[in-house]
């Protein structure tokens, strides 16, 4: 293995189990579907269409509605993409920011000179949050 953990006993039997069961699960959907779509007859296909009360040519009209509905959502979703590109034109991917100056951080108003002085100069743990929130902001403002 390549990650090992300290998973009990129990706990790994039982997401084995869990792991198992969905694994037989998907297998017997899947065959159910290929045999009812190819019109192809076998146990699995009879005991689900008996106890599912359905024909194979019911499951071929289930399958067959969620092609068209797959293929509708996605001619929208590409009609939806064309009319972007025409409208907005082909957009090109952000660049990466310009570093920050000293002058814009002090110019926002967010934090003291002496703690961005402090950020810059090493490698600093604060206890209090040293950015002023907004609110706080707000009600200083309020206050004057």
């Amino acid at each position: 293995m390549i990650i090992s953990g300290n998973r009990s006993n129990f706990r790994f039997v039982t997401d084995l189990l869990i792991t198992l069961f969905f694994w037989v699960y998907t297998v017997i959907v899947i065959i159910f579907i290929l045999s009812a779509t190819t019109g192809f007859s076998n146990v699995v296909t009879r005991t689900l269409n008996t106890t599912f009360k359905t024909t194979n040519s019911e499951v071929q009209a289930v399958i067959l509605f969620g092609f068209i509905v797959f293929i509708v959502i996605y001619l929208l979703l590409f009609i939806n993409r064309l009319y972007n590109k025409k409208r907005f034109g082909k957009l090109t991917r952000r660049t990466y920011p310009e570093v920050v100056t000293q002058r814009e951080l002090i110019a926002l108003q967010l934090m003291s000179v002496k703690n961005i002085k402090k950020l810059e100069s090493n490698y600093v743990i604060f206890e209090k949050n040293p950015i002023i929130s907004l609110e706080e902001e707000k009600k200083h403002e309020e206050s004057d």
